[in-house]
């Protein structure tokens, strides 16, 4: 066995939203012929495009628990507020 058997191969940088679009769409070219045929090609590769964008939305947002774990720190900051000064005037009366 050689060295480069054992190693790990390197992860592909995430990819964006628009480079996964085209992927999506050469996918769909390559699998949908027959359709095409039917459709004509200006209309195939419209609906090819609309179904490449649904598919890649959200692709690149943060997941919401980040976001949650941001909101509670936040929270835990504030200040507490100052007890009222009417319960002390009264008992000294």
């Amino acid at each position: 066995m050689s060295s480069t058997d054992t190693a790990k191969a390197a992860k592909p940088a995430k990819a964006s939203r628009k480079e996964a679009r085209t992927t999506i769409e050469k996918k769909l070219d390559l699998l949908l012929t027959d359709l095409k045929a039917e459709l004509g090609d200006t209309k195939f590769r419209n609906r090819i495009r609309k179904a490449a964008k649904l598919l890649s939305k959200g692709l690149d947002k943060p997941k919401k628990k980040a976001i949650a774990k941001k909101k509670v720190a936040k929270k835990a900051t504030k200040p507490a507020k100052p007890a009222k000064a009417e319960a002390t005037t009264k008992s000294a009366e």
